[in-house]
């Protein structure tokens, strides 16, 4: 259970990362777009990178909760 419930926080770590530092992640726009569309590119990538953490965190919160109930690995 303690490897699950470590998993789920790494997630949340990741997923509070992610939102406090939304260009310091992975780039999802091209380079392509970064040079022609700044602003837009900006948009997209901290766009993508909420989404990204968002899914981080429901998923370390389910990790975690599987965790507690005994459900996990």
């Amino acid at each position: 259970m303690v490897l699950t419930e470590a998993t789920g926080v790494l997630l949340l770590l990741v997923g509070g990362y992610a939102l406090a530092r939304p260009m310091a992640i992975r780039n999802f726009p091209t380079a392509e777009r970064w040079e022609t569309d700044l602003e837009g590119a900006r948009k997209e990538q901290r766009a993508f990178a909420t989404l990204l953490a968002f899914g981080s965190i429901l998923g370390g919160l389910v990790l975690i909760a599987l965790g507690l109930l005994g459900l996990g690995p």
